[in-house]
């Protein structure tokens, strides 16, 4: 599936894919869905299953944030 037709068809989401086809400067045009979430964590645990040598990536298909835009993130953690 081309990236263009992937960010459509899972808009605003988290997608974990298989890379099937880089450009000359490695940017991904073509890639095989394996995992999709509005969570990020959803997708990045799926990533941790991923078995065998596989290229994937992990794309956001939503709008990215404008330049000189400032977000802030709390995460607490156990240890």
């Amino acid at each position: 599936m081309k990236i263009t037709e992937l960010k459509k068809k899972y808009k605003d989401e988290w997608v974990l894919a298989e890379v099937v086809r880089e450009d000359k400067f490695n940017q991904v045009i073509e890639a095989k869905p394996i995992a999709h979430s509005e969570k990020r964590s959803e997708v990045y645990r799926k990533l941790s299953e991923v078995k065998g040598k596989k290229h994937v990536t992990t794309i956001y298909t939503g709008k990215l944030p404008e330049k000189g835009m400032v977000y802030a993130f709390n995460a607490k953690s156990k240890i």
